[in-house]
């Protein structure tokens, strides 16, 4: 399975305010949504990019790796888009 930007644009959203449900009302879609999409691109990179607690979310190493390269793409969508 191919990550989609959908995927990207919840995660950098979701880091950007630092909250899942903030992060819904940005991208005009619901909480559960945006869980669902961190849930289905943490499963196909096979790993943890944020540590999610009912008070705090987190990057882990990984997930600080992947959030430049992610900004660096949907940067360049949305170049290739004007």
């Amino acid at each position: 399975m191919k990550t989609t930007l959908d995927e990207l644009q919840a995660f950098i959203a979701v880091v950007d305010t630092h909250s899942i449900t903030a992060a819904a009302d940005a991208l005009g879609q619901t909480a559960s949504g945006v869980s669902r999409a961190l849930a289905r691109l943490e499963e196909k990179l096979q790993t943890t990019l944020l540590r999610r607690t009912t008070r705090r979310l987190a990057l882990t190493e990984e997930g600080q790796a992947f959030l430049q390269r992610a900004r660096e793409i949907v940067a360049a969508v949305e170049q290739a888009e004007e």
